[in-house]
């Protein structure tokens, strides 16, 4: 009995003693096997990272994470190699900050502090300063991580070296500029192209067979096919830009329109802008870009006419462009490289206005390269005739009009009047004869005591324009304005004479 009593005890100790081993081996088992799985999942988790890194090195981006408490910084290589970031430096919130251009913190500063409190994506770009002043520059996106507990955690996000499209980009708004300036300038040039063949319809060749005609005709020939630059001088209303597109039309430059501007035509503070145009900002109320006239005339010609009424300021930078080849936009510090033929013109007596200091003799010498003199017309008075009967097909086209004759008496008036406003006067009259014409035959009214003797015309330029203007006053009875005034008589506009009387001193009294 007591055998048996032992052995039952010596059996329910071992039972109890296997069920731990066999609870100890279950349990070391388990333990082994979550661990098994955790390493599983680690590695895992490592192959992810490792081909999300290698995905975004392959797409030349990089990976970042910034903890928002501690402030420490996670970056991929590519980061550090984007960032121009040493292998082994210790990275913060500041160490992105320290490497953007300064005109870039603030701003990505704010975008970033702004998708912390928000919690939504952020993008943004900036520059980045390299060695040797190069610049990088980046695209960065990312989000807000608010972790289990729903609390702002990290800011983690991608960065990507977008500097060739940005290259790309501007090189792209430089030619789309380019083309944009392409598009005014061609808008600009058939405005001119228009005019010019208005212009030609209008006054399609020089007319004349005096000797004066036939020698200016003859210089225009010679110098024509050249790129001299050329000064036409003469009087008022002597045909000078008739002349000037005659030289350009027979020059190796008229496949493209001549470009013309009335220096008297406008004041100092528009001229300047006219002729070298603007950048868009240059001054208030400069809301776009402005090709001036010599921009318009690269390849072409540019006929200065009434070049004596520009300031002295101006001038110097007339003399710079026609020097140099180069002009700068108001407005830009960027020189602009121009092919333009200058053809000047004047009525004033230009050598006695550098002897006074009023035009710089340096230009003058720069335009007098091939001097080109147009007598009044009372000093070629054979011409007449021609342009009498040219002008009044002109006007009956225009009119309706058919016109046969223009009686001996009236031909030989024209011929004898003193004609102060030169042809541009001529054809005045003539289209006030046609409009009082009714039948076949030309009616004109020459002014009375037209007839003036040669010796009257003797004296300098100034002289001969101050007189011709007083005896056109004289004639209107001194009214200025309106139909049959002296500015319409003279081819001038209103402004214009009143310019010209003040500065050759006319007024009321001196009748």
């Amino acid at each position: 009995p007591v055998f048996g009593v032992l052995t039952f005890a010596t059996m329910h100790h071992i039972n109890n003693w296997s069920q731990r081993v066999v609870k100890g081996c279950t349990l070391l088992a388990q333990v082994f096997s979550n661990t098994l799985a955790r390493k599983k999942t680690e590695m895992s988790l490592y192959e992810s990272e490792a081909r999300l890194i290698l995905a975004t090195n392959a797409a030349g981006a990089g990976l970042w994470n910034m903890e928002l408490d501690t402030g420490a910084v996670w970056v991929s290589d590519k980061i550090r190699e984007l960032l121009h970031l040493t292998p082994d430096e210790k990275l913060n919130d500041s160490s992105f900050y320290n490497v953007m251009c300064p005109e870039d913190r603030e701003r990505v500063k704010q975008i970033v502090e702004e998708a912390i409190q928000t919690g939504e994506h952020f993008s943004c770009e900036f520059r980045v300063v390299l060695p040797k002043g190069k610049i990088r520059w980046i695209s960065a996106r990312g989000q807000r991580d608010s972790g289990l507990e729903g609390r702002p955690k990290s800011l983690l996000g991608v960065s990507l070296d977008i500097s060739a499209s940005k290259l790309m980009e501007k090189q792209l708004e430089e030619r789309l500029n380019q083309i944009e300036d392409l598009k005014k300038r061609l808008e600009q040039e058939n405005v001119y192209l228009q005019e010019e063949v208005k212009l030609l319809a209008e006054n399609s060749e020089i007319l004349g067979k005096s000797n004066a005609i036939k020698n200016i005709i003859s210089q225009a020939r010679q110098v024509a096919e050249t790129d001299s630059t050329v000064l036409l001088l003469g009087a008022t209303g002597t045909g000078k830009e008739l002349l000037a597109r005659a030289i350009h039309n027979m020059s190796l430059r008229k496949d493209r329109p001549l470009v013309t501007i009335n220096c008297a035509s406008l004041p100092p503070s528009l001229i300047e802008n006219e002729l070298f145009g603007r950048e868009k900002g240059a001054y208030t109320g400069a809301m776009t870009k402005m090709i001036g006239r010599f921009e318009l005339a690269d390849g072409s010609t540019l006929f200065l006419d009434e070049i004596g009424e520009l300031p002295l300021d101006l001038q110097s930078k007339i003399l710079r462009v026609i020097e140099e080849g180069q002009l700068e936009r108001l407005g830009s510090t960027t020189p602009l490289d121009i092919d333009v033929r200058i053809i000047a013109a004047t009525n004033r007596e230009i050598e006695q206005e550098v002897k006074e200091g009023k035009f710089r003799q340096d230009l003058y010498y720069r335009l007098n390269v091939f001097p080109i003199l147009i007598p009044p017309l009372n000093e070629r008075s054979e011409d007449i005739p021609l342009l009498a009967r040219a002008f009044t097909r002109e006007f009956g086209k225009k009119m309706g009009k058919q016109i046969e004759r223009i009686p001996t008496k009236t031909m030989q008036a024209l011929q004898s009047y003193a004609w102060p406003g030169n042809i541009r006067e001529l054809r005045n009259i003539i289209e006030r004869g046609m409009i009082l014409t009714k039948d076949e035959t030309l009616v004109v009214e020459l002014p009375q005591n037209s007839i003036i003797e040669p010796a009257k015309l003797t004296g300098n330029l100034d002289d001969i324009i101050r007189r011709e203007i007083l005896a056109v006053l004289e004639q209107t009875r001194w009214r200025i304005a309106g139909r049959n005034g002296a500015a319409e008589i003279l081819g001038l506009k209103r402004s214009t004479l009143h310019s010209k009387m003040k500065k050759l001193g006319i007024h009321r009294i001196d009748l």
